[in-house]
């Protein structure tokens, strides 16, 4: 049932700019960005449904970043500076806290059908930012080794202590992805298609600050 989880960072759906929305204009390819880190206590989790109950699966590793304008050339403001998240997790990170469940969820994956299967990866850029303060971001996401484009709103926070927040919900289907849902116990278990990737990624701006160009 994991393997929704970030199968599920695939389907967003919210395709199509609100016309509240501002659409952000590409960054200048002279200015170089700057990566940022997210911190070991990020997290990123699946929620979903069956005939019988509802579960939740999370990725145990996570390894994510978010680009941004350097300040020097842009606002002061890390969040009107945000430019791109990249996320990256092994699909054997991902578990439901039952080896059974597990073990169902790497199957549905194809895990060990090809290379291709044993990672979902996702890269986002912002294209839009809404009159409520919140994101808009489009991109690239693949599971099960099939890419789609995505696009999610996302809410992003600075604290007083400079800390970057960035939370967001992604509705998929497994089915967008090639993934039949997976079934137990004979069928008697049978998991809905629909599941909701849910992701609050912590970026601590004074330790984790890089060149993109170092990368």
């Amino acid at each position: 049932m994991k393997f929704i989880v970030l199968t599920s960072l695939a389907l967003t759906v919210f395709i199509g700019s609100h016309a509240s929305s501002q659409t952000i204009q590409p960054t200048s390819s002279a200015i170089m960005p700057l990566r940022l880190n997210v911190r070991p206590d990020s997290r990123l989790w699946l929620e979903g449904s069956s005939n019988l109950r509802d579960w939740r699966c999370e990725a145990t590793s996570l390894d994510a970043s978010v680009d941004v304008d350097d300040p020097q050339h842009g606002a002061a403001s890390a969040i009107d500076r945000l430019r791109r998240v990249q996320v990256r997790v092994p699909t054997h990170a991902l578990t439901c806290g039952r080896s059974q469940m597990d073990h169902i969820m790497y199957k549905a994956l194809h895990v060990d059908d090809e290379p291709d299967c044993r990672q979902i990866v996702g890269r986002f850029d912002v294209v839009a930012r809404e009159a409520d303060g919140s994101l808009v971001m489009q991109g690239a996401l693949r599971i099960a080794g099939r890419e789609r484009v995505v696009r999610v709103p996302i809410v992003v926070q600075q604290q007083s202590d400079g800390v970057l927040r960035a939370q967001g919900a992604l509705p998929i289907l497994m089915t967008d992805y090639g993934i039949t849902p997976p079934t137990a116990l004979f069928g008697v278990l049978r998991t809905d298609n629909r599941i909701v990737v849910k992701f609050d990624l912590v970026v601590d701006q004074a330790t984790t600050l890089a060149s993109i160009g170092e990368r």
